[in-house]
């Protein structure tokens, strides 16, 4: 994944739409420009207090005044290991407002990402960087979560398993905590996995089709169709077959940390079956990674 290059860039993405509705429609440009100055001196404010010595969850944040002529109100809502987050209302609509403590940038270094997990991330609207005493920091914009459903994590976990297999897309710390309403909320936990042996960059355009298939048909559990798209790769791309074997195996440990629900964890257990024997009885030693071949 690229890195964000805090020296190049300053901000990302856009004004939310509701936001946006409210600015002038003269010049977008200078409105982007008119909220970001304003949602950074917010920023600057909690850095200014966090200075003082105040603790994050006892620091108070006032809207210098009205944006775009709408009141704003702030309130705190918690504090992570990084940063910390606000529910901000402008007018009538509601946004997450994190302003990361140290100098991480984690948010908008995953921002592209979030496009290739619509279903999975909750959405960043814009963030910015900005220096205050000497350091960089950053804040984020994103959509506010009201509520959290009860199944929340076992909702998210199973998109998150289909994006491994399909985007090659993984959390890298899937707890509860992260997740609300079956939505990931610490954006930067998300990556893109490099140098596995499920290395979904290996695949070409058909070979990637053919998984995206497979995966369709484990989440609408069709075995008959399973099955006989796995007999097909297995005479004309058997490199799916070697991918989803280490996919299907990878993706089980990077989403099963706290447990799935029964139903979905005995409907893997029959997919991944056929795959384990088509993988065994192919036997693609020429196509396994060097370290796992034979004699290696």
């Amino acid at each position: 994944m690229k890195k964000f290059n805090r020296n190049i860039h300053r901000s990302m993405g856009e004004m939310p739409p509701q936001i946006r509705a409210m600015a002038p429609d003269t010049d977008i440009a200078h409105a982007t420009s008119e909220f970001i100055s304003f949602m950074t001196t917010l920023a600057a404010e909690f850095h200014r207090q966090l200075a003082d010595g105040l603790d994050k969850d006892k620091i108070k944040l006032t809207a210098p005044g009205q944006l775009f002529g709408h009141d704003v109100k702030l309130d705190y809502v918690a504090s992570g290991s990084v940063g910390s987050v606000y529910k901000i209302q402008i007018g009538e609509h509601a946004f997450a407002f994190k302003i990361n403590r140290n100098s991480s940038h984690g948010e908008l270094t995953v921002m592209s990402l979030q496009k290739h997990a619509r279903g999975l991330v909750n959405r960043m609207h814009i963030g910015h960087v900005f220096e205050y005493g000497g350091r960089k920091y950053s804040w984020v914009l994103s959509d506010f979560i009201e509520n959290n459903r009860t199944d929340s994590f076992e909702s998210a976990m199973e998109k998150m398993y289909f994006l491994y297999l399909t985007r090659g897309l993984t959390v890298k710390d899937a707890h509860p905590g992260n997740f609300k309403d079956g939505m990931l909320i610490d954006t930067p936990s998300l990556s893109v996995r490099n140098g596995m042996i499920d290395d979904i960059k290996n695949l070409t355009r058909i070979q990637l089709d053919m998984v995206k298939k497979l995966a369709y048909y484990i989440k609408t559990d069709d075995m008959p169709a399973f099955r006989a798209m796995v007999d097909r790769a297995l005479k004309s791309n058997p490199s799916v077959i070697e991918y989803m074997f280490f996919a299907m195996k990878y993706a089980r440990g990077a989403t099963f940390r706290v447990g799935k629900t029964d139903d979905f964890a005995i409907r893997l257990h029959k997919f991944e079956g056929i795959i384990n024997s088509a993988y065994k009885n192919f036997r693609p030693v020429a196509l396994a990674p060097q370290h796992l071949r034979p004699g290696k």
